[in-house]
């Protein structure tokens, strides 16, 4: 049995990595109560940059890998604690009573503020994979059929060889201070929008008795501390998209998007209609794939 060596040098290796790269666009969507609050996000993301070195020790190693939040969505939603303003009486009655009072006008209850981070970059700082060679017989190939069928079908099976990771760090994603002016704005907003009744007179005293826009948000949520750091924990901790990123990315590099991938058996002289329509292929064996500091390396067995 003969064998073949196939190489690709660091730089051709980047090129084919950078293709892996621009395929991946992560997202997911999910909700979950945690005590005084529920919370929505919707995310999604693209990879981009990133700089590749090939290790002697048969690893590839990426570093500074941009993370592009292309949408970072976050619903908060809890009750505001209900309370009347007005109701007291303006023109009294002399003798017994009142004649004139202002109406009074309570607000409470479920308060929900969309926080929009979309657009915010955070940073794969290092992966470290190794190459896995992978045997993939395509899933709609008909059972029991010859390679050539299979091939007039369009069918053939594969070698494919994935980047496995040996590690992912991501860092976390930094939010803004800036963020409490968004607080403010959004809560506010927010809480005119829930009572479109209340009369504009109204919205001064109200105002007045809540006090400090931000005290409010902070205290009925438990926050103590940085709003802005209790958004970066609850993003990158509780609801830990750091986690789930660096699981996405794992599994799309070892078995989602092949670095390199051909047909098996290998076509080596197509058909020819008008002489000889059935191609010339070579099956492969025995594949392995292999990394120095210079190069890539793939072995593999051919014949029968």
């Amino acid at each position: 049995m003969s064998q073949i060596t196939l190489a690709a040098s660091a730089k051709a290796f980047g090129l084919m990595f950078q293709v892996v790269r621009d395929g991946l666009h992560p997202s997911t969507t999910d909700h979950a109560s945690y005590g005084p609050f529920t919370a929505q996000w919707s995310v999604a993301a693209h990879l981009e940059d990133g700089s590749i070195q090939l290790n002697n020790d048969d690893t590839a190693e990426v570093t500074n890998l941009q993370v592009v939040w292309d949408t970072l969505d976050l619903k908060l939603c809890f009750d505001l604690p209900g309370f009347c303003v007005g109701g007291w009486c303006i023109i009294p009655d002399p003798f017994d009573g009142c004649w004139v009072s202002l109406p009074s006008i309570c607000v409470g209850g479920p308060i929900c503020l969309d926080i929009n981070l979309s657009g915010l970059v955070s940073e794969i700082t290092d992966l470290k994979a190794n190459l896995m060679p992978k045997y993939c017989v395509d899933p709609a190939r008909p059972p029991g059929v010859s390679d050539l069928t299979a091939e007039f079908a369009g069918h053939s099976n594969q070698w494919q060889v994935f980047l496995n990771p040996v590690w992912v760090h991501v860092d976390p994603i930094d939010v803004p201070a800036t963020i409490e002016n968004v607080i403010v704005n959004l809560l506010e907003q927010a809480i005119e929008d829930a009572f479109p009744g209340v009369p504009s007179w109204a919205w001064s005293l109200i105002w007045d008795v809540l006090g400090p826009l931000i005290d409010v948000f902070t205290s009925i949520l438990g926050i103590v501390g940085d709003v802005a750091q209790w958004l970066e924990n609850l993003l990158n901790n509780t609801i830990d998209l750091l986690g789930w990123l660096e699981t996405v990315v794992a599994q799309y590099l070892a078995s989602q998007w092949p670095i390199l991938h051909f047909e098996d058996p290998y076509p080596i002289l197509d058909g020819n209609p008008a002489h000889n329509p059935i191609p010339v292929k070579i099956p492969i064996r025995n594949l392995a794939a292999h990394i120095n500091s210079a190069e890539m390396v793939v072995t593999a067995d051919v014949g029968a």
